[in-house]
């Protein structure tokens, strides 16, 4: 899904992981929050149990520059 606010000439996408539990979706995120650079990405959040499942979602955005002159953001969530 993808919100323009063209007020502000800003883009946000919004990409969510589905699927059942332990099948690599916060997995995932924590790959691409490794290999993106800290300029470019936010603050993972991440919550949570003591078995290390995720209890409600996570959240990883990610700024990606200028995109048709939006500036444009992606919000990874599971």
């Amino acid at each position: 899904m993808v919100f323009f606010n063209y007020s502000t000439m800003q883009m946000a996408a919004k990409v969510v992981y589905y699927g059942p539990g332990l099948c690599g979706k916060t997995t995932n995120l924590q790959f691409i929050y490794g290999h993106t650079s800290q300029e470019s990405r936010g603050e993972m959040v991440s919550l949570e149990t003591e078995t290390d499942r995720t209890l409600f979602f996570d959240l990883l955005p990610i700024d990606v520059g200028s995109i048709a002159g939006f500036n444009t953001r992606i919000q990874l969530y599971t």
